[in-house]
């Protein structure tokens, strides 16, 4: 008797791009294949590793690709078995407005089992979760809608689990960010060395940083001069690579790099990854992380070495602190706070205390919602990963310097790149700026329309009006008029009644 084959299960990731795909900077400048923020690539390569197992196939679906109604849900639903969405903070105003909803629209056509983990609140660092915000409705309609098709919610810790249960929901788990469980269920531990002025520091910082926690980054890259700068965001992309102006420059730029003249991209301090494996192989000589980004200490973490992380907000707390990640609020930096002391005195091997057990959660978490993995067998040693088989297979991109130190030739072709490049959004913001004058327009003539048919609509109230007080003084006299009649009536048959009663009883001849 023929063995009956394994069901191929089909699976649906939401990732700008697949981990194995092979792209360059301008792919990702002018495609936006990986997003704003080179951070999206941890959760979506952690998720897919975990779910990519022998007898599965994977796709991706982006947010723009989404928006776009590039795969509408009846694909969907005739060519995949499930929907994984991993995510960030996807709770906050702009993503609310601008992606969320059309998540929402499309998970409620869906037939298939959707997954959700990783998501969160964004929130300043001290949350007042009691107050209302304009994304409550778009995040109540989410969840609803994810429910529907799923077992429970996976959130990135304890913030955004208050705010859910006060939205009242209560199927709802803390499974943190997937990044931490790229790896399985260990982490690399080194030993940690002194900090001398030889050492290679990481820094991974935004222009968005507090002003005095810049200028405590500028004291320490005075002190420690192998200090690298590792931005995440596609503006920085665009300075280093094209030498296109960073949109924000509030600050001097001493704070922090916005333009392309600054010490760290003249002497080729900085650098810009596009793929996880050209990250961790720079990560892996570094001696010590530092810096507000999430994501910028988890690549870190992953790769052995020691991280500091300085929170900003309430999403990178609740992951710091449900994954015990060394930190201390950004806030608290002053002008005597001494990150060699910081290092002296933080432990840290605190990540790795609970991190199997987290690790396993999650796992538990995906096989509660009908999600297999490569871990299913409980031992620690992944089965056979697609992930794994096809990165191997891979030829990625090398990290991004900074145009100033690239042969001439090479700089020509970038500016020359810049420039077109430049031309081409000014002519898209003005062909926008057009449709919006048309519909602006067209906004006024529906106004005005809509003037003179509520005029009509107020005369026609203002006729009824009257009519009905016209009727109201016809009433009466037709009451009475009615009457007249019934008596009327009344009375000749009253009497036609007599008549022929006297004639019966012989009192008429």
């Amino acid at each position: 008797m023929k063995r009956a084959e394994k069901k191929m299960e089909r699976i649906l990731i939401r990732a700008g791009v697949a981990p194995w795909a092979e792209y360059n900077a301008l792919d990702v400048i002018t495609d936006k294949i990986i997003g704003n923020n080179t951070g999206n690539l941890l959760f979506a390569n952690s998720i897919t590793r975990l779910v990519a197992t022998a007898d599965s196939r994977v796709d991706f679906i982006s947010d723009l690709m989404l928006v776009k109604k590039q795969i509408p849900a009846q694909e969907i639903n005739e060519n995949y078995d499930r929907l994984i969405l991993p995510m960030a903070n996807a709770f906050r105003e702009d993503f609310a407005r601008k992606c969320l909803k059309h998540w929402t629209a499309l998970i409620r056509q869906l037939t298939i089992p959707v997954t959700v983990t990783g998501i969160g609140i964004q929130l300043p660092y001290e949350p007042h979760l009691e107050q209302p915000r304009e994304f409550d409705g778009a995040a109540r309609d989410f969840i609803a809608a994810v429910l529907d098709h799923s077992a429970s919610v996976g959130v990135r810790g304890q913030i955004t689990y208050d705010y859910l249960k006060g939205l009242g929901f209560s199927q709802i788990d803390v499974t943190g960010c997937p990044s931490l469980a790229l790896n399985g269920p260990g982490l690399p531990l080194r030993e940690k060395q002194p900090l001398t002025p030889e050492s290679k520091l990481c820094f991974t910082g935004s222009a968005s940083n507090p002003p005095d926690f810049k200028k405590f980054a500028v004291r320490c890259t005075e002190r420690f001069p192998n200090t690298y700068f590792v931005p995440q965001f596609i503006d920085d992309l665009r300075l280093m690579y094209l030498g296109i102006p960073h949109p924000d420059t509030a600050d001097s730029r001493v704070l922090h790099p916005t333009n392309l003249d600054h010490p760290v991209f003249v002497e080729d301090k900085a650098r810009f990854f596009i793929n996880l494996p050209s990250m961790f192989a720079f990560n892996r000589e570094m001696d010590f992380n530092y810096g507000t980004r999430i994501h910028g200490a988890i690549g870190n973490i992953l790769c052995g070495v020691p991280s500091l992380l300085f929170p900003t907000d309430a999403r990178i707390r609740e992951l710091a602190e449900y994954h015990n990640i060394p930190a201390i609020p950004a806030s608290a930096v002053t002008p005597d706070t001494d990150l060699a002391a910081l290092y002296d005195q933080t432990d840290f091997r605190q990540v790795n205390n609970g991190h199997a057990e987290r690790f396993w959660h999650l796992i538990d978490f995906l096989n509660e919602n009908g999600i297999k993995t490569i871990y299913d067998d409980r031992t620690g040693t992944p089965a056979r990963s697609l992930y794994d088989e096809k990165t191997a297979a891979t030829s990625y991109a090398q990290p991004v310097h900074s145009m100033l130190v690239r042969p001439p030739e090479e700089i020509a072709r970038r500016v020359d790149t810049a420039v077109r490049l430049q031309r081409k959004e000014i002519e898209d913001d003005s062909r926008l700026a057009t449709q919006l004058r048309d519909s602006q327009r067209k906004v006024i003539q529906l106004q005005e329309r809509n003037k003179k048919q509520d005029a009509q609509i107020q005369a026609l109230k203002e006729e009824r009006k009257a009519l009905k007080t016209e009727l109201k003084a016809t009433k009466k006299p037709l009451r009475r008029l009615a009457w007249y009649q019934r008596t009327s009536t009344f009375g000749i048959g009253l009497a036609r009644l007599k008549k022929k009663l006297r004639r019966l009883l012989g009192k008429e001849k």
